[in-house]
Formats: C-alpha cells, structure tokens, sequence
C-alpha cells in the first residue's frame, strides 16, 4: 500500500495555497481599481457622520470639567471629517471557499472643548468583507457575500496634538473610546453601505470577480456567466 507522509500532505496545500495566492495576484489589480473607483462614487459620509461619538465621550469629558455636559452643551462637540479611502484588496481566506475584499480607511475625529481648544485624533483602519460564489436556482454560480466586519487589529489612532501630562489621562480614555466606537458603531454604519454596493456592482465587474473566484480551484465547475 502506498503510503503518503504528512510533511507530503502539508507541502502540497502550501503548495496549492501559494499557487491561488499567485492567480489572485495576477488576475485581481484591474477588479480591485474597478472597486476602488465604485467605492469612492459611494457618498456615505453624511451616514457616517450621524455615529453617535458625542454621548460616550461626554463622561470623560464631564469628569475633566467637574461638572454634567448635557448634548446641548455648546462648548462640547465631536465631529468626523476628511474620510478617505485608500486602494482596496483581494484577499485569500483560509476558513471559506471565497476571498476577502479589504478596504482601507482614514478619518479625523475633531472635539471641541475647553480644555482641548479644539482636539483631533487621527484614525485608519480596514474593513473587510467575504466574497464567495453560490449556486442559483439555475445551478450557476452567482457572486455572494458574506461576513462585514472592522478588523480590529488595523485600528490606529493617533492624537494630531501636543499632548502635557496633565492631558495624558484625558487622551488615553478617548482612544480607548473610540476603538470600541470604531470596532461596533462605525463598522454598523459602514457594512450596509458596502452591502448595497456589492449588490449593485457593474455586472463586468461582478462577472470578473466570479471568474476570478472559479479561477482560485475551490469550485467544482465553472458555468456559464450571464450579466444581470
């Protein structure tokens, strides 16, 4: 009986992983600018604008002042501006039959207080969703999409002014703030948007990603691609 080593084994899906890692490289430059270029048509800063960053970080706020901030408390204020989007990417998983779309992101938080006169912290950070094929009532595949997070370890937030100690505190406790709003409320705004995006997307650019996912090898047949 033939037997085959486990180092065999292991090598073989480095292998394979390495070779889908190359396609993707290959192949997905002109679908991610594509991407890129649809992303920044979408105007989701007026959505994003609405995130709520004012009422958990008026406690910290309160607490510098020695005194309640209510919201309409003209001398607190919190703003996002400058939102900007960088080149997306394709992604191999590991954990799924698909790739994941990763979409860099950077962002300013403005706070207007006394004790501050104003403040800013600077903000980038990647989102990413799951793309993968699924098979239609026609037995073709068609482009699916999955799990729409913030990926918490690429979150960066850097304070955009000098800092003295007795401010220190103050600025520890907003950074800490504001990853928490980052990682639930920001990423809670964005993922619909992106949702609807990828829903609408220009069916040559849909019809590339699927030719790309097929081209990957984790899909039994390939099937005729039709526009929507």
């Amino acid at each position: 009986m033939l037997k085959v080593s486990s180092f065999f084994i292991l090598l073989c899906g480095l292998l394979a992983s390495s070779s889908a890692q190359e396609v993707l490289s290959r192949v997905s430059s002109q679908i991610t600018d594509a991407l890129t270029q649809g992303l920044l048509g979408m105007n989701f800063l007026p959505a994003l604008q609405t995130i709520d960053f004012q009422e958990p970080l008026k406690n910290i706020f309160s607490l510098a002042l020695g005194r309640q901030l209510t919201n309409g408390d003209a001398s607190f204020m919190v703003q996002m501006k400058d939102l900007r989007l960088f080149e997306v990417s394709l992604e191999n998983s590991p954990d799924f039959k698909g790739v994941e779309l990763q979409m860099p992101l950077a962002f300013s938080i403005q706070i207007k207080f006394p004790a501050l006169n104003p403040y800013i912290f600077h903000v980038r950070t990647d989102m990413k969703v799951q793309l993968y094929l699924e098979k239609n009532v026609d037995n073709r595949y068609q482009l699916a999409f999955g799990h729409c997070r913030v990926v918490p370890d690429t979150i960066w937030i850097q304070s955009g002014n000098f800092i003295t100690p007795m401010k220190n505190f103050i600025v520890e406790n907003i950074e800490r703030v504001l990853g928490n709003l980052i990682i639930h409320n920001f990423g809670a705004k964005m993922c619909p948007f992106i949702n609807s995006w990828l829903y609408n997307l220009n069916p040559q650019v849909t019809n590339q990603l699927i030719s790309l996912l097929l081209q990957q090898g984790r899909y039994q047949a390939t099937f005729e691609i039709t526009p929507k």
